[in-house]
């Protein structure tokens, strides 16, 4: 592996190659410098209004929904949205990267002549708008576990048609859908809805990721931030990097939270030394156990306790039923939330991004107020994991079920399987990330990649020393009882950069299910560029480290920042395009040509062209790099 040092001259000989004056961000507020980002992007899209094919009453009412910096590529993002007389266009939306006073990157979804498009008058009332919802939903009133909300929106639903429309909100009792709906505002019709709860059943998704049951589990230690938080706790767990029972023992893990993402510990909520809870439950996440379908609400007996001493060592005996070991596996769902807090939170997952936490003590940045609310045991049914994420100040819930197996009448506790955790948990990430964190919907489309994301974030965060990218990585192996990581698993094939293994390239989206079969290949080429880094840079153990210490660490680095800079609904092409954007912001573009390299391995090379990203059926594969990479 290259050292930090090498690394570190490398990161710093790009920023002086692009000319950055030092000390840029240290003279400005962090309100000046949004203040002026903001000026550079909107002078932007004045500037290049003809290349985007506006006219200038197109742009005329532009909103800022979102801006923030993110702290390793120093890089602001400035979310716009369109309007018309006022009124917000649901996915017309323009995300401008600015650095050092000037943009590197600014891919648009506007929609040019916006006024020969609109329609519709608001004829009917929000309550009104309410009734016909539920009706095209089949639902009726006693189905919904909150009153509704009603905006006032316009709906494209052609590349000609943009209709006025109540835009709703409606989660089911049943916890399983949280809808978006838009209905027409002059008669009542659906024009367009989708699901804020990512599903990840048996039958069609990514589950866990499952390693050889061969590997010692006490051989290894877990990785550890730099400084933790002393605050006495202990946690009994499948520890990171390990992900199920599959790898081995579990291990006692003394106060393992990060000082630097969770300050306080993981049982407090007021940023003020000492925890307020002795359960599973504090600034990030609160874990309980819901038997009872359709109350998706904590109930203070089915917490994890922990007593004074924050001790949650609980035993397991796998001959016996999972409801009897309920706090074992309502602590490991804590855990693992946290970890996923506080890894992600080093990689700009973090307050100003959107992340969640009860209260956004460290910055005052974003919203707070939406801790993750992770059910264990869900009782309202099995062979299932899922995350729901609205905007953010709401929030998300993961619900976590059993797992029936090929043993009569046994069951898998998916609570066990980091795989699973982390993938539904991620989901949040790319919904947060994508088009920025208080706007909804921007991975509602055919193309689009949020199930890869979150299969490889889970894989780079649990991989293990020794693992090379050819290998075989069987996903959803453990839930399923298959025992090892060389099984077939739940998506068409194992991960690997061997193409007998995983033949899949851009084509294969032709012929996949939307949404788990396209993210399996975008989870392919991202596994491609994840293992071309560490070839180079080398791997290191430790993913609470940064993006100079290895190139697992990386990637890690690129990918997070790549969602960050890509469009609102973006196709493979646009996410692309935004990892190598990402990586000229990060180090001045060393590793365009590896990162060129990956992706046209899997046919999305320099010449591929996604199409429209409303389907995943008209795209052109490529297996060109750019001439300088030859």
């Amino acid at each position: 592996m290259r050292s930090r040092t090498m690394l570190a001259m490398l990161a710093c000989l790009a920023v002086l190659s692009m000319g950055l004056p030092a000390g840029t961000a240290a003279t400005n507020t962090k309100a000046a410098a949004k203040k002026d980002a903001v000026s550079v992007a909107k002078g932007y899209v004045s500037q290049h209004r003809r290349e985007l094919r506006l006219k200038p009453a197109d742009i005329a009412d532009l909103a800022v929904t979102d801006t923030y910096r993110s702290a390793a590529s120093g890089v602001t993002h400035v979310y716009l949205r369109q309007r018309y007389a006022g009124i917000d266009v649901l996915g017309a939306g323009m995300t401008v990267n600015v650095k050092d006073g000037r943009v590197i990157y600014a891919p648009s979804r506007f929609i040019g002549r916006i006024d020969r498009k609109v329609s519709g008058i608001p004829t009917l009332t929000p309550v009104t708008a309410v009734g016909d919802a539920l009706k095209g939903l089949g639902l009726s009133a006693s189905d919904v576990l909150t009153p509704a909300t009603a905006t006032l929106v316009y709906q494209p639903v052609s590349a000609r048609s943009i209709r006025l429309a109540w835009n709703l909100e409606i989660q089911e009792l049943s916890g399983q859908h949280w809808w978006n709906v838009s209905v027409d505002a002059q008669n009542g019709s659906m024009l367009a809805r989708y699901d804020l709860v990512d599903h990840d059943r048996a039958e069609d998704i990514a589950g866990a990721i499952s390693r050889p049951s061969a590997r010692n589990a006490t051989a290894l230690d877990a990785p550890t931030p730099e400084e933790t938080v002393d605050d006495g706790s202990s946690y009994l767990v499948y520890a990171l990097p390990f992900e199920s029972p599959q790898d081995g023992e579990r291990t006692l893990q003394a106060s393992p939270a990060d000082a630097a993402s969770s300050p306080f510990g993981w049982h407090d909520t007021d940023g003020v030394a000492g925890a307020e809870y002795t359960t599973t439950r504090g600034n990030n996440v609160h874990a309980y156990a819901d038997y009872t379908p359709g109350v998706n609400r904590p109930l203070p007996t089915m917490d994890a306790e922990g007593g004074e001493g924050l001790d949650f060592e609980f035993e397991i005996d796998f001959a016996m039923p999972p409801p009897l070991w309920r706090d074992a596996a309502i602590t490991n769902l804590f855990y693992w939330n946290n970890i996923a807090h506080d890894v992600f939170y080093n990689y700009g997952f973090d307050e100003a991004a959107g992340n969640f936490q009860a209260m956004n003590y460290l910055t005052g940045e974003g919203l707070g107020a939406d801790a993750v609310q992770a059910e264990a045991h869900d009782g309202s049914g099995v062979d299932n994991a899922n995350f729901a994420t609205p905007a953010d100040g709401s929030n998300p819930r993961m619900q976590m079920y059993l797992w029936a197996t090929p043993k009569p009448g046994t069951l898998i506790d998916g609570d066990l399987d980091s795989g699973v955790i982390l993938h539904e948990w991620a989901h949040g990430i790319s919904n947060r990330l994508t088009g920025g964190p208080t706007v909804t919907g921007c991975l509602s489309h055919q193309e689009r990649e949020g199930e890869g994301w979150s299969d490889w974030l889970a894989l780079a965060v649990t991989t293990l020393p020794g693992e090379t990218g050819d290998a075989r990585r069987g996903m959803g192996t453990y839930v399923l009882g298959e025992g090892a990581r060389t099984g077939d698993g739940i998506r068409p094939t194992p991960y690997s950069n061997n193409m007998a293994i995983n033949p899949s390239t851009y084509n294969t989206i032709k012929t996949s299910a939307v949404p788990h079969g396209v993210g399996y290949v975008w989870a392919t080429m991202l596994w491609e560029v994840y293992w071309d880094l560490i070839e180079v840079y080398g791997f290191n153990p430790n993913v609470y480290e940064d993006w100079t210490t290895g190139g697992n660490n990386l990637a890690l680095q690129l990918v997070m920042d790549g969602m960050k800079m890509q469009p609102c609904k973006p196709g493979f092409v646009d996410s692309r395009d935004a990892i190598l954007a990402a990586d000229l912001a990060l180090t001045g573009g060393v590793n365009q040509c590896l990162i060129w390299t990956g992706f046209a391995k899997r046919g999305l090379g320099v010449n591929a062209d996604q199409g429209s990203v409303d389907s995943a059926t008209d795209g052109i594969q490529d297996f060109d790099v750019p001439a300088s990479c030859i």
